[in-house]
């Protein structure tokens, strides 16, 4: 009995003391830094925490717990800064929570005013878009209410619906609605062959050119309108450079890969007007390079399509429509080896500070030779002039017209290959 009264009191002993030690703890760690360890432990509130650990809320209860960073954890984890304890661990103020609500709410007004104001926007943009196919029959439209003599306001309307066109119609399927919609007939036809205008004639040509470039559905309308004899025709008449260049754009754009319309084009007004162009004074340099340069890549067409299709059965028809072709000797006849030596001969000096349009002129040159070859040969005006051009451009720092002497040297030594004959 004695016995059992002393193991009683031992362990009522023994259990006050382990109250005293909980007890103790939990003081000490209240008011001491936090002891981390590799389990997450409740931070107390005041409770100091080092630098480098893991710190979480706890969803369950809402308690901020931290603890030591697993190896997989660091550099990704949130890590607790410690350099502003006091504010860390500070719940927010109840008295910044109205002010939050009330810039919150502001924010929101705003945001509905601009979006208002955006559905406005886009309601306007909808009511005012147009597709490419209602602009271009609203611009035509415009031009079918044009007064025959228009004030000098229409013009400029005129000519901004042109540069709208110009630009529309690079589009294959834009250019097909135009024609479909009667463009060619209600806009550009009148205008080439009847507008006394020089600007707006300049802009219907870019027009035709644009929707022509490219595009084989296009080229036949143009072609079954005839537009081909009238180009011609302004190539002849005309003195304007600017006209005389966007006619040049269209011609070539009607004609390329069309053999047809080479065909009837070229053997009756085509070829001369083109000549005529290069014996024209008034015509600038760079307007005829751009015949020659035209001139060469119709033959080498014919060349290639020649060559390529050979072999080729389902090529019969455009080969023959190619051998038809006899744009060469149209060319001897109306003086084009003369026209180009003569250009050359006269305006070498000019040459000097052009070296693209030297470039066009030596690749139609090498196009030609055998037309020409003969006559070009013996002709000392011309080798003078292509000597003199290749000796400048070989001295010259400029590496481009480095380049173009090379093709001169090339040139010249087929040309001018007699012993007789001496470099300047």
């Amino acid at each position: 009995m004695r016995g059992r009264y002393l193991q009683v009191i031992l362990g009522a002993i023994l259990v006050v003391g382990s109250l005293k030690t909980a007890v103790a703890t939990e003081t000490d760690n209240k008011t001491g830094e936090f002891v981390a360890t590799k389990e997450w432990q409740v931070i107390k509130e005041g409770q100091a925490i080092p630098k480098g650990l893991h710190v979480r809320i706890n969803m369950q209860t809402g308690l901020k717990e931290a603890k030591l960073l697993d190896e997989d954890e660091r550099g990704t984890a949130l890590q607790s800064q410690p350099e502003d304890h006091n504010h860390e661990n500070e719940p927010l103020s109840l008295d910044y929570k109205p002010d939050l609500i009330e810039e919150s709410l502001r924010i929101v007004k705003e945001n509905k005013k601009s979006y208002a104001e955006l559905r406005k926007a886009y309601k306007e943009f909808q009511k005012n878009f147009r597709t490419d196919g209602e602009l271009i029959v609203q611009l035509i439209d415009q031009y079918r209410n044009f007064s025959k003599t228009p004030q000098e306001s229409e013009v400029r309307s005129k000519l901004e619906s042109l540069e709208n066109l110009e630009y529309l119609l690079h589009q294959i399927d834009n250019a097909l609605l135009f024609i479909d919609n009667s463009g060619l007939d209600d806009v550009l036809l009148p205008i080439v062959v009847n507008d006394t205008n020089t600007a707006l004639r300049v802009s219907a040509l870019r027009v035709l050119g644009s929707l022509a470039s490219n595009n084989p559905k296009a080229q036949i309308k143009v072609f079954e309108k005839n537009f081909g004899s009238h180009i011609a025709q302004i190539l002849i008449s005309s003195g304007n450079s600017g006209e005389i260049s966007a006619a040049l754009h269209a011609f070539g754009a009607l004609l390329r890969k069309f053999p047809l319309a080479q065909q009837r084009v070229l053997s009756t007004s085509g070829t001369q007007a083109m000549i005529r162009v290069l014996q024209s004074p008034e015509v600038e340099l760079r307007s005829k390079s751009k015949v020659v340069t035209l001139i060469s890549d119709l033959i080498l067409e014919k060349r290639s399509v020649l060559e390529t299709s050979k072999d080729a059965p389902d090529a019969a028809s455009t080969i023959a429509q190619y051998v038809l072709l006899e744009f060469e000797p149209w060319l001897q006849s109306q003086g084009f080896c003369s026209a180009v030596d003569s250009v050359l001969s006269k305006d070498f000096l000019h040459l000097l500070e052009l070296p693209e349009v030297v470039e066009q002129f030596a690749t139609a040159l090498e196009t030609t030779e055998s037309l020409c070859a003969a006559s070009w040969s013996q002709n000392s005006g011309l080798r003078h002039a292509l000597l003199t051009i290749r000796n400048r451009y070989a001295n010259s720092q400029d590496e481009y017209r480095l380049e173009v002497s090379q093709v001169l040297v090339k040139l010249c030594e087929r040309l001018f290959s007699k012993p007789k004959h001496t470099e300047l």
